[in-house]
């Protein structure tokens, strides 16, 4: 057993998290078409406002569904999505 909650990608994504590409002033420099975000309800306007990430870096985000979930960096946003899980 894992030693976090494990977030189903197919039960939950456009429901409590999407990708999404982020735009250059969310990001502090230039328009980068390769940068883009796990976004959640609770990220307000990036929620609504932001553009889906391309069909390609949505794919990639899927592949490595299971590595970003463990990323110690990624925890704030694993717990923002369980908070939108429920």
């Amino acid at each position: 057993m894992p030693a976090y909650e494990h977030i189903n990608w197919d039960q939950h994504h456009g429901k409590a998290f999407r990708i999404a590409k982020a735009p250059s002033d969310a990001v502090n420099g230039p328009d980068n078409p390769d940068i883009w975000s796990i976004v959640t309800p609770e990220n307000g306007e990036a929620w609504t406002d932001w553009p889906a990430a391309s069909e390609e870096h949505t794919a990639q985000a899927k592949e490595h569904w299971d590595s970003i979930q463990k990323n110690p960096q990624s925890q704030y946003k694993m717990d923002q999505i369980r908070r939108s899980m429920k």
